[in-house]
């Protein structure tokens, strides 16, 4: 079971169950008396009071029988009421309570004697179904009835402990909630061509275009113009060492450089937007030469497609 018992108890809910087991007399009933049976089938409301705690009134009738020696089985019915207080734990249930009622001879080898009585009880139950459960009960009974004439004893007092079986009328567990109704997918959102010249890179304090760097502009040229309909922004960048002034001059006269050598190779001057970010936007460390070399460079980024 994935719930625990308390999880099953909201607003309280009717039990029903029965009590088997042995009679055993005690006290002065002993003398006069036989161990025995007994049946008690029990109905009440069981009603949470928080903290994996209830509160049962409860309502039982008990058949017990007894034996004596050179006389006939005599038995004595009871109807009691009374509260049980249940503990859970998970399946657990672990109970207490206390009865009162009228117990009489129902059969016997003397008229019938009647009274009232009372009784205390215990047990532990563990909920093998949902709603069910098996567990052991003890009771200890004293009523107010004289069996024999030979009895000393103006009440008998007995033990019934045995087996139980519970049943808690549970509402229906919650339906499932129902599976999640698939979202139409989201169109993925059209992302401007990004064009990283990481080929070109500059020398340090210098604006010339490398030889290393122009067969990366020749095939940039190239696409540009197979694309004739896009424009794009040529943006320059430095390393950290410099002022922020000088670094964006610098980074403005790599972009332009960029964008004149594009323009040469037939790529119209009006497509194309010079941006100048100086040293902002490092794709490397600047702590390095290495990072810092990475960092002198110039991006076209591909504004319509």
């Amino acid at each position: 079971m994935a719930d625990g018992i308390a999880d099953h108890i909201k607003r309280g809910v009717p039990v029903v169950g029965a009590d088997v087991g042995v009679t055993i007399p005690v006290s002065k009933a002993q003398k006069v008396q036989d161990p025995g049976g007994a049946i008690a089938p029990y109905a009440g409301f069981e009603i949470p009071l928080g903290l994996d705690i209830a509160f049962t009134p409860i309502i039982q009738p008990q058949y017990a029988a007894f034996g004596c020696e050179g006389c006939t089985v005599y038995s004595i019915t009871s109807l009691t009421a009374g509260a049980r207080f249940s503990f859970y734990d998970e399946n657990s249930e672990a109970y207490f309570g206390a009865q009162g009622g009228y117990y009489w001879t129902t059969q016997g080898p003397r008229k019938k004697d009647d009274g009232a009585g009372w009784n205390i009880q215990g047990g532990y139950d563990y909920e093998f179904w949902r709603g069910t459960g098996l567990g052991v009960f003890i009771a200890y009974h004293d009523s107010a009835i004289k069996l024999l004439p030979s009895s000393t004893s103006d009440s008998t007092q007995f033990i019934v402990t045995g087996i139980e079986v519970q049943h808690r009328f549970l509402p229906p567990p919650p339906a499932p909630p129902p599976p999640p109704v698939a979202a139409a997918p989201t169109p993925a959102p059209v992302e401007k061509k990004k064009i990283v010249l990481r080929g070109v890179n500059f020398d340090f304090d210098k604006s010339n275009i490398r030889p290393d760097a122009v067969p990366i502009l020749d095939e940039a040229a190239k696409a540009l113009k197979e694309y004739g309909n896009v424009t794009v922004s040529v943006d320059g960048y430095t390393d950290s060492i410099g002022t922020d002034a000088y670094n964006q001059a610098l980074s403005l006269r790599r972009a332009t450089s960029v964008r004149n050598y594009l323009e040469e190779h037939g790529v119209p001057g009006s497509r194309m937007t010079v941006r100048g970010f100086g040293e902002t936007n490092p794709v490397a460390s600047n702590e390095t030469p290495e990072g810092r070399a990475q960092n002198r460079r110039v991006e076209l980024i591909v504004n319509n497609q």
